[in-house]
C-alpha cells in the first residue's frame, strides 16, 4: 500500500508540477514572439499560460511515465505493484488524459494562438539580411519614414545611405519573433529548436488523429505503447546507471522514429510499405502501428527475460550467502 501511494504521489505532483513549469516557458516564449523593442509588456499572460498548459500536458505525461521507470530503478521495490501501477498511469494517460487535452486544443486552436504583432518602433536601428534600417517616423497604421544603410552592397554600392518616405513596414525578416532585435539576440539553437519541433509535429499529428476518431487515435496511441514497454529496460544492467541509460535512449529512438514517419520523410520504400498496408486495413498509418507494435513485443519480451534472469540471480547469491 505505501508502494502504491508513493508511485501515485510522483506520477500527479510529476504531471501537475511538469506541467505548470512547461506552461510558464511556453509563456515567456510566446512574451517574446509579441515583443517589440519600446513598446510595453506583461511579464504574465493568462491566454499563454492557458495554451501552454495544454500545449505541454502531453509532454509532462511522457516525462511522468520516464520518471516513473527511473525511480523504480533507483528504488528497487515490489516488481508486481510498481508495474500494475505503472500500467495503470500510462492507459489512464494514453487513452483518457491525452486524447482530452488534444481535444480541447483542437477546440480552442484558433484562440489559443496569436499571430506575432505587424508593426514596429522608430528611434532604433535594426540590423537585417541586406543592411540597417532606421525608422524616424512610424505611424499608427505603419507606414514609416527613416533610413536604410546598406551593408552588402544590395543597393550596388556597400555603405550607401538610402533615405524613405511613407513606406510600409514589413518586418517578416523577424518571423516568428515580431522584432528582429529580439530574434537576433535571443533566437534558441538548434539543439532546443530541433527537439521542440519533433514534439510540435508529434503533437499535430496526435491532435489530428484524435480528430478522427477513437480508432484512428489507438493507432497514433500505439506510440505511447511503445515507450510503456520501455519499462523493461530497467533490467538491462545491474549498473543502474547503463540501465537509466538504456531507457532514456530507447525512448528517444522510438519518439524519433515516429518522428521521421508522421513527417514523411521516411525513405521511398517506406513510403510504398505504408500505401500497400494503408490498401489493406482500415486502420489509419497501420505502418507505424505496426513498427511501434513490433518494438513494444521486442521490449516486452526484454523485460520478461532480464526480469526473470536477474531474479533468479538475486536467488542464487541469496543462497550462497
Amino acid at each position: 500500500m505505501k508502494r502504491v501511494l508513493y508511485l501515485a504521489v510522483i506520477y500527479l505532483l510529476t504531471c501537475l508540477v511538469g506541467t505548470l513549469i512547461f506552461a510558464t516557458l511556453f509563456m515567456l516564449s510566446c512574451n517574446l514572439t509579441m515583443f517589440v523593442t519600446g513598446l510595453p509588456t506583461s511579464f504574465f499572460s493568462s491566454k499563454f499560460f492557458f495554451s501552454g498548459v495544454l500545449t505541454t500536458f502531453p509532454l509532462a505525461c511522457v516525462i511522468t511515465q520516464i520518471m516513473l521507470v527511473l525511480y523504480q530503478v533507483r528504488h528497487p521495490g515490489s516488481k508486481r505493484i510498481s508495474l500494475i501501477m505503472y500500467a495503470f498511469f500510462g492507459i489512464l494517460s494514453w487513452l483518457l488524459l491525452i486524447p482530452i487535452d488534444l481535444k480541447l486544443i483542437n477546440r480552442y486552436e484558433a484562440d489559443l494562438f496569436e499571430p506575432r504583432l505587424e508593426k514596429t518602433t522608430s528611434g532604433v536601428f535594426r540590423k537585417e539580411e541586406h543592411g540597417v534600417f532606421y525608422y524616424s517616423r512610424v505611424s499608427d497604421e505603419g507606414i514609416a519614414d527613416g533610413l536604410f544603410i546598406d551593408t552588402t552592397g544590395f543597393l550596388g554600392t556597400e555603405g550607401v545611405i538610402v533615405p524613405f518616405f511613407n513606406v510600409p513596414v514589413k518586418n517578416e525578416s523577424a518571423f516568428p519573433y515580431s522584432d528582429i532585435l529580439i530574434k537576433n539576440s535571443l533566437q534558441p539553437p538548434k539543439l532546443v529548436t530541433y527537439p521542440l519541433a519533433v514534439y510540435a509535429a508529434l503533437l499535430t499529428a496526435g491532435g489530428y488523429s484524435v480528430s478522427l476518431g477513437f480508432l484512428s487515435w489507438l493507432a497514433f496511441a500505439s506510440l505511447g505503447l511503445a515507450l510503456l514497454t520501455g519499462y523493461g529496460l530497467q533490467y538491462a544492467s545491474s549498473w543502474k546507471l547503463a540501465s537509466v541509460s538504456c531507457v532514456l535512449t530507447a525512448v528517444i529512438v522510438i519518439v524519433f522514429i515516429n518522428y521521421l514517419y508522421y513527417m514523411n520523410i521516411l525513405p521511398s520504400v517506406f513510403k510504398e510499405i505504408s500505401q500497400k498496408l494503408s490498401d489493406l486495413t482500415p486502420v489509419k498509418d497501420p505502418l507505424i502501428v505496426l513498427v511501434n507494435c513490433s518494438i513494444a513485443i521486442i521490449l516486452c519480451g526484454f523485460g520478461i527475460f532480464m526480469g526473470i534472469y536477474r531474479q533468479k540471480n538475486d536467488t542464487i547469491l541469496e543462497a550462497n550467502e
